[in-house]
């Protein structure tokens, strides 16, 4: 135990933190999916992602059916480092900071709107996270949102279900800090068809309904998504061996991670040319080969061999 009993309490730079918090890593398709790991923990069943390409002034919409939030819990989602409680099971979140870090690798401010069943006039709550705001202020602020600025982030959802939606505006971090509007254009249509196979992947088994209680589907710009199996179940051919399941204890906590093996059929013993080339995934063939690890039924990691070789 330390001695001393005076403390004072030092708060970080709001605008050299933020900036900083900007480079964790994200790509954009791995960014929007962090905000559909908070939709289907709030309950969604439909979730749609709305990308308006206007060039530089492009901007990026994903709004679901879930559960809202009340105005405190609005407030408590928007602070880094949440305090709601990330511990149940099957929470896909759990430092209480990927809506901030995911939207802010993308974008230079982010609205979020909601609207919730607890609250009892059932009012869209909105605020912002805004860098120019941070810059200028150096303050940990969020931005209160006036009905015009909140209409236009809700558009046509929250009208009569709850839900929460996120508005991504000024993508620096999508088209790569560009003035040119074609370019820019072009630099979304591609992270556009990214996106697409890469959620079709990583929540395959949500898309399929092989998720107890959590069917959900998603839209991309008004297109349904199919869900993309790395194991072909589908084909004839496809070898599903036994699964083995290994008790696991990490920090006093006991779990069970279940192994299930496949081998996928030669090329020649697919079903068609056309089935084999939609088997071989985003990264094709070579590349997705290998473990794929699942948390709370949500894809974690797509092939690799997770530096594991054979004796």
């Amino acid at each position: 135990m330390h001695n001393q009993t005076n403390s004072r309490e030092v708060i970080p730079s709001a605008k050299r933190l933020i900036k900083s918090l900007r480079d964790l890593g994200y790509t954009f398709s791995s960014a929007v999916a962090d905000l559909i790991d908070n939709s289907i923990q709030a309950g969604a069943t439909e979730i749609y992602i709305d990308i308006e390409m206007k060039g530089v002034q492009s901007y990026v919409r994903i709004s679901d059916n879930g559960y809202g939030m009340t105005l405190s819990q609005l407030e408590e989602a928007m602070r880094y480092g949440s305090d709601n409680d990330y511990s149940i099971e099957n929470n896909l979140g759990k430092f209480g900071l990927g809506l901030k870090t995911a939207s802010f690798s993308q974008c230079r401010r982010f609205s979020v709107a909601t609207r919730s069943m607890s609250d009892r006039q059932k009012i869209i709550h909105s605020f912002a996270w805004d860098l120019a705001h941070i810059e200028e202020t150096n303050k940990w602020e969020i931005l209160e949102l006036n009905n015009k600025t909140r209409d236009f982030v809700v558009q046509n959802y929250l009208k009569e279900n709850t839900g929460t939606v996120v508005l991504w505006q000024y993508l620096d971090r999508v088209i790569e800090a560009t003035d040119d509007d074609y370019k820019a254009d072009k630099i979304i249509l591609k992270l556009h068809r990214e996106l697409e196979e890469h959620l079709s992947m990583v929540f395959h088994r949500f898309l399929a309904g092989e998720v107890p209680g959590s069917k959900i589907k998603i839209y991309l710009n008004d297109v349904e998504l199919i869900p993309w199996d790395p194991f072909v179940r589908n084909e004839k051919k496809t070898q599903e061996l036994p699964a083995r399941k290994i008790p696991v204890e990490i920090d006093g906590i006991k779990c069970t991670v279940t192994v299930q093996p496949y081998i996928l059929p030669h090329q020649n013993e697919f079903s068609s040319k056309v089935a084999f080339d939609k088997a071989s995934g985003p990264n094709k063939w070579n590349h997705q080969q290998g473990f794929y690890i699942y948390r709370s039924n949500r894809m974690v990691q797509s092939g690799g061999w997770s530096r594991m070789r054979s004796a």
